[in-house]
């Protein structure tokens, strides 16, 4: 019997390797097992790699319950009611016809939940950082930072798609898009109060286009003008009232005599010429023409998706911005090596509605959070 015991008491332990769900500070949620602790700190074996975290940054260590299961051949103990002599059989009852009932609707499908995006930020105690990625709330990455910055590692995989970060009070803390891992689209970053601190564009990793720091009070402290990660254009700063203190014209990330003014006026011209483009809606799509000095460059031709389905000529690397008639931001293409990489579509005032990003002329698109 003693062996019928034990096997027994085996089966009201949960099975070697079960996986607790610890949630994070920031957030985060991480499933996994412990596999050591020491100094403070847990280490947790994921399905993505081992993870090394912080005791203090949990704040719930949530473990599966125990299920109980009873021996397969467990004794079968008569009862006096299975001993009982069978009742006579009753005569049939004479079957009456009813009408068959309609059978419900079935209801309507529900529609699917939007993936949400988020990420946790956890600094540790030498200075590393940890950027945990998740999905719907469930870890799907992790990526470690030196405290210098540079990446010591990846595990996991970080999907396409616009991230969410948030402070502790659950106040929106930073908002950025990744294309294959890399920041590719807009970044807004925002203080604990809520204003924007950081408005920004990032392409296949690099800084494009302008970067606008903001004071705590909503006035603007710098802003600059990149082009493939590097300074192109004026840098210009501003004291607390929001005066311009200082500016210097860059070139490839070095400081260069401006521009002259153009005669007549005290403004200095762009770097170089401006490129303009006109839009004309079709029955498939919308057909835009680049000019530059006024005169033709090129034409892209879009469907209603925004893929691009024709282009000729050769139009700059850089910015493009389209405005309505009266004036207002519409659209904002970004090239590079000849080819649209970018779209961003603004909302009737201004306000960013939609970021496209293109491989091979195919569009997808990224909804802002």
């Amino acid at each position: 019997m003693k062996p019928a015991v034990f096997s027994f008491l085996l089966l009201l332990f949960p099975a070697a390797g079960s996986a607790d769900t610890f949630l994070l500070k920031d957030g985060a949620k991480i499933e996994g097992e412990v596999t050591g602790e020491m100094d403070g700190t847990v280490l947790i074996k994921t399905k993505y790699g081992s993870l090394t975290i912080n005791r203090a940054d949990i704040t719930e260590q949530q473990t599966p319950p125990v299920q109980l299961q009873v021996p397969a051949e467990a004794p079968q103990v008569p009862s006096a009611a299975a001993e009982a002599p069978a009742a006579p059989a009753l005569p049939e009852a004479p079957q009456v016809s009813t009408p068959a009932a309609e059978t419900p609707a079935a209801p309507p499908a529900q529609p699917e939940a939007p993936v949400q995006f988020t990420l946790a930020t956890i600094v540790s105690g030498n200075g590393n950082r940890l950027l945990v990625y998740a999905e719907n709330g469930v870890a799907i990455a992790t990526e470690t930072f030196d405290a210098a910055g540079a990446r010591l590692s990846l595990e996991g995989v970080i999907k396409n798609g616009t991230y969410s970060e948030y402070y502790a009070d659950g106040n929106l803390k930073t908002v950025k898009t990744l294309l294959g891992g890399k920041m590719s689209g807009s970044l807004k970053a925002y203080y604990p109060s809520g204003t924007l601190q950081v408005d920004a564009y990032y392409f296949d990793g690099a800084k494009e286009g302008d970067f606008k720091y903001f004071s705590e009070d909503g006035k603007i402290s710098m802003e600059a003008a990149y082009k493939n990660d590097r300074l192109n254009g004026w840098k210009k700063e501003y004291d607390p009232e929001g005066a311009l203190r200082n500016e210097a014209f860059y070139q490839d990330d070095k400081a260069v005599e401006p521009p002259k003014p153009a005669a007549g006026t005290d403004r200095p011209q762009e770097q170089e010429s401006l490129v303009t483009a006109k839009v004309v809606k079709v029955a498939r799509g919308e057909i835009l023409t680049f000019t530059l000095n006024g005169k033709y460059i090129g034409k892209v031709r879009m469907d209603k998706e925004f893929n691009v389905t024709g282009q000729e000529g050769k139009i700059n690397d850089g910015t493009v911005k389209i405005y309505t008639k009266d004036g207002k931001l519409q659209k904002e293409l970004l090239f590079k090596d000849r080819e649209v990489r970018i779209l961003r579509l603004y909302e009737e005032g201004g306000p960013l509605k939609a970021t496209y990003t293109y491989r091979e002329g195919v569009a997808s698109k990224f909804a802002l959070k």
